[in-house]
């Protein structure tokens, strides 16, 4: 509990995230309209993960991480390596061509533009695979975070089992609390 706590607590300030998202709101409206998102869950879903996940070690260590081969989260909105490589795949898209090595695929996450545009075709592909199996997640910003944090799969590689009753982590949950933090600015 205290080392959960203690991330929590060095992690970035609201504030300053905020500030972040209003400074790159053009490149979340874009990247959610390229993606055919919602771009007030996107900027909740970055929201989220910067003020739960995101401190100074992230900005010190993430490249060196990834380049030492872990699969390290990158970049403004803190995307894996394999999850960056399974949106190239999935979507087979020319504004996001598949990398030919791993050190292109990380100097494509550092680019704040093209991680954003990352995270809202990871929102996309989500909200597809579940809009599929006859579960839509349009009015679920909370559910959208916990699939966003918790990926797609399980450990073993088996898909996360769409269903009519979905259960929000914490992650998922500060998410649908951010929704109204984000609208207050992000329609101005």
């Amino acid at each position: 509990m205290f080392f959960v706590l203690t991330l929590t607590l060095l992690a970035e300030n609201p504030e300053t995230t905020i500030t972040k998202i209003k400074q790159n709101i053009l490149l979340i409206k874009s990247a959610s309209k390229l993606a055919n998102i919602n771009p007030i869950y996107l900027a909740a879903i970055i929201y989220t993960e910067r003020t739960l996940n995101y401190d100074w070690e992230d900005d010190a260590m993430d490249v060196i991480l990834a380049d030492a081969g872990l699969n390290n989260s990158i970049g403004f909105c803190q995307v894996k390596l394999k999850t960056a490589y399974y949106i190239e795949k999935t979507l087979n898209k020319p504004f996001l061509p598949l990398s030919t090595s791993k050190n292109e695929l990380i100097e494509k996450l550092s680019i704040d533009s093209l991680n954003i545009l990352y995270a809202a075709c990871y929102v996309k592909i989500i909200s597809d695979k579940w809009g599929e199996a006859g579960f839509s997640l349009d009015d679920k910003p909370e559910i959208i975070g916990t699939l966003y944090s918790t990926g797609l799969y399980n450990r073993d590689g088996s898909l996360r089992v769409p269903n009519k009753n979905p259960k929000a982590n914490k992650f998922g949950s500060v998410v649908g609390g951010a929704i109204s933090i984000i609208k207050e600015f992000f329609s101005k």
